[in-house]
């Protein structure tokens, strides 16, 4: 008989944390459920932490690669999944023990797609939690418009702290960008936009360790990145999909304004080093401004037109001001 709810976790050398986070699902409150652990080649001994576990956790099942990344190893344990919902932990995180119960209780009661909670944050060099932001812009609710669809899946943009119904994710082939940083970001906006419903547990029942040694997005320019490469690829994933219009053409071109923006903080070395990404966002950015309606197309033109004006080297300057 399959599992209620299949718990979908990444391994990559995740010793130091990993009991933590396994020991954290099995005293989950909520029962029926599936732990998948894919270890993508970890050179550590996160292999021995699963093994141990699973002598006493029979709901632990644990599968092997050689190392692939995370996107290849999510879309991987999509393809194990053998539940009616999937939720993703990352292995440095936990979960409070009534997580699933909750988002499970709720994804019934309202038939949702995607079911959210709030999260909380623990700073592993202080050692302390966060303060929670619950107002944050992570925690808005989309409307019916493409336009909040779009911005409030950009906004969350991460998978984890949700419960996905398998065959909402099954039937629109969501799956996750290889070989990019912030791959959550175009997963969970396609989400957004394609979901009939999605729904917020108001409990902080997420656990998200904060500057863990070794990861790769640990680092602004890597995020700055791969933010852009994501909202390229996401550009033509919702075109192909038939969801592009207007709405989202002017939230786009805002995110990805906001995006290039961000690459003025690093030295002129580093931009160098992206300078054909930044290009190749800036005319994606200024063919689909193009797309927008009214004020929005407006100002977007304005501002590509100074840029043109003033040159490519201005793009910092104008950005901040328009962003």
């Amino acid at each position: 008989m399959s599992p209620a709810i299949s718990v979908l976790i990444p391994v990559y050398n995740a010793e130091k944390y990993l009991e933590a986070c396994l020991n954290s699902l099995s005293n989950q409150t909520f029962t029926d459920f599936e732990i998948i652990c894919l270890d993508d080649g970890s050179q550590d001994s996160s292999a021995k932490v699963m093994q141990a576990v699973a002598r006493r956790e029979p709901r632990l099942r644990i599968v092997t690669q050689s190392n692939a990344g995370v996107a290849v190893t999510r879309n991987r344990l999509l393809a194990e999944a053998r539940g009616a919902y999937a939720a993703f932990v990352d292995a440095d995180d936990w979960v409070e023990p009534d997580y699933l119960q909750s988002l499970y209780k709720e994804a019934r009661r309202t038939g949702a797609d995607i079911t959210k909670c709030f999260f909380k944050e623990f700073d592993v060099t202080a050692g302390v939690f966060q303060k929670a932001c619950c107002a944050s812009r992570f925690y808005q609710m989309p409307g019916s418009s493409a336009a909040e669809k779009f911005l409030c899946g950009y906004y969350d943009s991460v998978v984890w702290g949700k419960l996905w119904r398998l065959d909402f994710l099954r039937k629109h082939k969501l799956s996750f960008l290889p070989g990019q940083v912030a791959e959550d970001l175009a997963f969970v906006t396609q989400g957004f936009c394609l979901a009939d419903k999605i729904t917020l547990v108001q409990k902080e029942l997420y656990i998200y360790r904060k500057g863990v040694n070794g990861a790769i997005t640990s680092s602004p320019e890597n995020m700055a990145v791969g933010i852009l490469r994501n909202l390229i690829h996401l550009r033509q994933v919702l075109e192909e999909r038939r969801i592009w219009c207007a709405q989202i053409a002017d939230k786009w071109v805002f995110t990805v304004v906001w995006g290039v923006c961000r690459f003025r903080k690093f030295p002129v070395a580093d931009r160098a080093k992206h300078a054909e990404l930044l290009r190749a966002a800036w005319c994606a950015a200024e063919r689909s401004s193009f797309q927008c309606a009214g004020g929005s197309r407006l100002r977007w033109r304005l501002l590509m037109g100074l840029v043109r004006l003033c040159g490519w080297k201005s793009v910092f300057f104008w950005t901040k001001l328009f962003r």
